[in-house]
């Protein structure tokens, strides 16, 4: 009888072991069912962004790419400094003024004349492919050497380059005498 007693306990133990392991493993899925979901709303946040640098010579370029965004936190602090110009579902579009010429004017640019214009040339004046014209200068005043390098092109390679021609020819322009 005692043995049967302890056989009749044994079952007991491993009938209900066996229901609280079954309930544990049920309860542990749950768990896993609410992880999916705390998954789900920790998915990323795939974003369209599109930056534009203004330059001080006007050139504008711009550069699109997509982003995973995983923390927001991070996201803005990665582009401070940066305007929102545009923000849509989806995509963000963000602008920032570059107190500087443009890299294309760098590599590309050459001051000269055309038409007695102060103009900047996509590469030395003799090609003629203007991306923008100034004011006139009166080419009587010019020294010979100013002259010379006006018509061979005087490179861009700086923003201090840029701005210094720009000062030291504006005082060239014709005055423009006013009638009373």
């Amino acid at each position: 009888m005692k043995k049967h007693l302890i056989l009749l306990f044994m079952s007991l133990v491993v009938v209900f072991g066996g229901l609280g392991i079954s309930s544990l493993v049920q309860a542990d899925n749950k768990d896993d069912g609410q992880n999916e979901d705390e998954k789900d709303e920790r998915k990323p946040l795939e974003m369209e962004v599109t930056l534009q640098k203004h330059y001080i010579d006007g050139k504008v370029d711009e550069d699109t790419h997509t982003e995973t965004i995983w923390a927001m936190e991070d996201f803005w602090s990665y582009y401070h400094g940066w305007q929102v110009m545009d923000q849509q579902e989806g995509s963000i579009i963000f602008k920032k003024e570059v107190s500087d010429i443009s890299p294309y004017l760098k590599e590309k640019g050459y001051f000269g004349l055309k038409n007695d214009i102060l103009t900047i040339f996509n590469g030395r004046p003799t090609h003629e492919q203007v991306i923008q014209s100034f004011y006139q200068i009166d080419t009587s005043e010019l020294e010979s050497y100013q002259t010379k390098q006006l018509q061979d092109g005087i490179k861009i390679e700086s923003k201090e380059v840029y701005q210094y021609v720009l000062e030291a020819y504006r005082d060239m322009a014709p005055s423009r005498s006013v009638s009373s």
